[in-house]
């Protein structure tokens, strides 16, 4: 635990995000805070069944390897947290164990048709998501094959879909569905963090309610940002470079959460990327603001 401990000191130095004190786009709301466990025990839940539209991942409106993503999208939803691992008044980077159910719209819901990778990015012939990559270089392998890099609303919609889960398989922590709260982290001879990213094959029921694979854990995610953030840890920079869904340590691995502070060129064996594109087609609509 002490290095557990020592890798989530480092994570809350180098990088702001918008919980629990949350950006505009969340409600946090927390409930009965509690001391951290000595250990992590995996919940037995029921994983919740999908909820997205499509009758198959897999849609003609999409290239090859993408999902449609399609419905109407909350950007403020009240999402309260039941069984907090740490006491979010005191630590940024709180772990909820368990959420109410169900989410709540607090405002209009926008519609949203696009496209996402289903996997992970990894180069050609490679299982294992490509690592060490920095917000520009993916950005520009994105566009190298007629894609994008995700705008951070757009991945948040695709993990978290119309029910607005906290997590993209449902309400309760649970990692022995996706390859997060990993405990030994650092190599002590070598003074560095260990490389556990795992195949895209791995995990087959971490998957959010459109289908889409690992958004939560494995390695963060490279988005862009919806609006500006203004880095004060440097110098008041304009940065639009935001991580998301965590990687394998024990961190929050939620859909809402995303990380700043880290600029265009920041890179390190965590951080990763997936793709997302134009849909064809029209944008559904619907009149239910809930």
């Amino acid at each position: 635990m002490r290095w557990v401990a020592l890798s989530l000191l480092l994570l809350t130095a180098c990088s702001r995000s918008s919980e629990p004190a949350p950006r505009a786009d969340t409600q946090v709301v927390p409930v009965a805070p509690e001391v951290p466990p000595a250990t992590v025990e995996t919940p037995r839940v029921e994983l919740a069944a999908p909820s997205g539209k499509a009758e198959s991942p897999i849609s003609h409106r999409c290239p090859a390897g993408m999902v449609l993503v399609e419905g109407m999208y909350c950007p403020t939803p009240k999402q309260e947290c039941l069984d907090w691992m740490e006491d979010p008044a005191k630590f940024p980077y709180a772990r909820c164990r368990k959420y109410r159910e169900p989410s709540e719209c607090q405002g209009a819901r926008v519609p949203m048709a696009f496209c996402i990778d289903r996997e992970e990015y990894a180069p050609p012939g490679q299982e294992l998501p490509q690592g060490d990559t920095s917000w520009t270089e993916a950005k520009k392998i994105c566009e190298g094959q007629g894609k994008r890099l995700c705008q951070e609303s757009e991945w948040t919609f695709a993990c978290e879909g119309e029910e607005m889960r906290p997590y993209p398989y449902g309400y309760e922590r649970n990692p022995a569905v996706c390859n997060f709260e990993q405990q030994d982290l650092v190599d002590r001879n070598k003074g560095q963090m260990y490389d556990l990213r795992q195949s895209n094959a791995a995990n087959p029921q971490c998957l959010s309610p459109f289908g889409v694979h690992n958004m939560v854990g494995n390695i963060d995610e490279w988005v862009v940002l919806d609006r500006p953030h203004y880095s004060e840890k440097n110098g008041g920079r304009k940065m639009m470079s935001g991580l998301k869904g965590g990687w394998w340590g024990p961190l929050r691995n939620r859909c809402r959460p995303v990380t700043v502070d880290h600029d265009e060129l920041f890179k390190e064996i965590q951080t990763g990327f997936r793709c997302c594109a134009e849909a064809k087609g029209k944008v559904a609509q619907n009149d239910t603001d809930q």
